[in-house]
């Protein structure tokens, strides 16, 4: 007789027995519950057919992940459907009368130290979909917004960001991303957009329109040989912009309006009709009108909104029927305008492009001095920026003489990212030598980024200044290509016009001719016997030297405030802060001025990498 020895089995604990680490247990399935921080928790898709049917057979075979919860009870944050489908078999079996404890248990392992850990619970949670290859990129974007709404740690912080494949700024960026709209968010994936993106485009409001210029300017910096994602920052500030600039303008009228002012559009042309500004209108004594008066004896008292200041422009809706008069300088413009033809529709339309080109100018000026400001904070600065910098100090630019008598040092200080030194000052009380502590503390390797500094500032103020840009200068366009080339800048739109404006207007009158047959004309006058009794030619167009500047200039403004801006002939009611620059006889090179004036006035400001799989 055979005698068959067995292994004695202990009887599994009633109840898990540690507090710290891992342990094995197995649970009833009625005893577990899906953990909050299941990354598929908002996810109802039942199991599959087969999956219940195996459990239902076997039982559930392949652990599970559960965890304490706050009161107690077990959570599983690792897979789901296997519970899910163990509670189901379950159900069924107590229906027919089965006594669950007769089923198969639901093995599981009990990770002690996630119990209050709720962002490593749920990383693990996807982690475990993500070998699996079940996890979407959109469970991804659950996951790193719940993540980032979290209170950890910044070092817990960046593991997380780390082990979803992403940057940190890519994971702080999923809390706003995920906010989008379903269709936005398919939207988005289809045009590759990353988490980053898709949260700029949902700070942005949204919107279709808004989403094609963002999708547009993506495209443009994928066609780019550039590294940076210059053609979207152009695009996303000068979204912001006119946003802000559309909100600005909605909160001045709902002021008048709360001061029971009656708002009109702002009249491309005001001798087309009835309105008239205040500023065009007499009293019946023959005063100047003013908005007090107006008020009290006018019932068409209204008023309209400066579309380049944004500030209330007050008016008389029905100057005619009022039976006010017109200033001597309206009465008479109004006789020229009724006998001087003009295109309503050209007029209208040069208006607008001014505006729009004002604002995209400004935009621009924004992520310009945003990029100058990371290259002078880097290390290293291309050759061609100690280039540009020798030239201006050795030369004799005008707009480089203009911003050294200014003093002003606002957009120095940004581009160094340093306090402005005269910042409250007076423009009497500023500083001799503004930057003394700075150059006598800062590291002497970077004297040179201190200089660029200063030059680039002074043409960021004078040279790009939001009047010049209907004028470009060859100084402006040097400026322009030498950070394309030398800095990896990416054009905006207004600015590649600004080049193409200058260089259509410098080229020569024959340049189309070239290579072409000469005329009997041209052959003519190519004959000495023909040409020797003609003057020499002088020099045709401009001079060429590129100075950007003229009588009136503005003085150096903050690199993120707009600068206002007159537009040649502008819109009626314009104002304008700026006053022509005080200065002395020009000097000789090698002459000594001899106490240079600075009078002037001042002037009021308006207004990561992609996500990996």
């Amino acid at each position: 007789m055979t005698r068959t020895r067995t292994k004695a089995v202990a009887e599994p604990a009633e109840q898990p027995v540690k507090t710290s680490g891992i342990e094995y247990f197995e649970f009833l399935a009625s005893g577990l519950m899906v953990d909050p921080f299941n990354h598929r928790q908002g996810n109802v898709a039942p199991p599959s057919k087969e999956l219940k049917a195996s459990v239902a057979l076997v039982g559930v075979q392949e652990v599970v992940g559960v965890r304490r919860q706050a009161d107690g009870t077990w959570g599983v944050f690792k897979g789901r459907r296997r519970l899910l489908a163990a509670q189901e078999a379950a159900e069924k079996a107590k229906a027919k009368g089965i006594d669950e404890k007769t089923l198969p248990k639901v093995p599981a392992l009990i990770h002690h130290d996630l119990t209050e850990a709720d962002d490593e619970t749920l990383l693990l949670s996807l982690l475990e979909n993500q070998f699996r290859e079940n996890a979407t990129k959109d469970d991804e974007l659950k996951v790193a917004e719940q993540l980032a709404f979290m209170d950890v740690p910044e070092e817990r912080r960046r593991r997380h960001a780390k082990t979803l494949g992403v940057s940190l700024t890519q994971l702080k960026a999923a809390k706003g991303a995920a906010q989008l709209s379903e269709e936005d968010k398919r939207r988005a994936k289809v045009s590759d957009f990353d988490w980053v993106e898709m949260d700029q485009w949902h700070r942005l409001g949204g919107g279709q329109e808004t989403f094609r210029r963002l999708t547009r300017a993506k495209e443009q910096d994928g066609r780019s040989d550039k590294p940076t994602n210059g053609a979207w920052r152009q695009a996303v500030q000068a979204i912001k912009d006119e946003q802000a600039e559309a909100q600005k303008r909605q909160a001045v009228v709902d002021e008048l309006r709360a001061a029971g002012v009656a708002v009109i559009e702002q009249p491309w042309r005001w001798w087309d009709t009835e309105a008239r500004p205040l500023s065009h209108l007499l009293t019946s004594l023959g005063k100047p009108m003013t908005a007090e008066i107006h008020t009290q004896v006018c019932p068409s008292h209204g008023a309209t909104v400066d579309p380049d200041t944004l500030t209330p422009v007050y008016v008389c809706t029905n100057w005619r029927a009022e039976g006010h008069q017109l200033t001597e300088q309206y009465a008479e413009e109004l006789e020229k305008a009724g006998k001087v033809p003009v295109d309503p529709e050209a007029e209208k339309a040069k208006a607008k492009a001014t505006r729009e080109g004002n604002t995209a100018w400004r935009s621009a000026r924004t992520v310009r001095q945003e990029m100058l400001r990371a290259a002078i904070a880097d290390k290293n600065l291309p050759e061609a920026a100690d280039e540009l910098t020798e030239r201006t100090v050795m030369g004799r630019k005008t707009w480089w003489f203009k911003s050294v008598a200014s003093a002003r040092t606002e957009v120095t200080a940004a581009l160094l990212g340093v306090p402005d030194p005269n910042e409250g000052r007076s423009q009497w009380e500023r500083l001799e030598d503004p930057f003394e502590e700075l150059i006598n503390k800062g590291p002497k390797s970077r004297r040179k980024h201190r200089m660029f500094a200063r030059v680039a500032a002074a043409i960021e103020t004078h040279v790009m200044a939001d009047k010049e840009w209907p004028k470009p200068t060859e100084d402006m366009v040097t400026y322009l290509r030498l950070l394309e080339k030398e800095f990896s800048y990416v054009l905006s739109e207004s600015e590649r016009q600004a080049i193409a404006e200058y260089e259509s207007s410098t080229k020569p009158e024959d340049a189309d001719d070239a290579g072409s047959e000469p005329t009997e004309a041209q052959e003519a006058e190519a004959r000495p016997d023909v040409a020797s009794g003609q003057a020499d030619g002088g020099e045709a167009g401009a001079d060429g030297t590129g100075d950007g500047t003229e009588a009136a200039e503005v003085e150096e403004a903050g690199p993120v405030e707009a600068q206002p801006d007159v537009a040649d002939g502008g819109d009626a009611g314009a104002a304008s802060t700026e006053a022509d620059a005080q200065s002395g006889p020009e000097v000789a090179a090698g002459e000594v001025a001899e106490g240079p004036e600075r009078a002037e006035v001042e002037q009021q400001p308006t207004g990561d990498a992609p996500a990996q799989g």
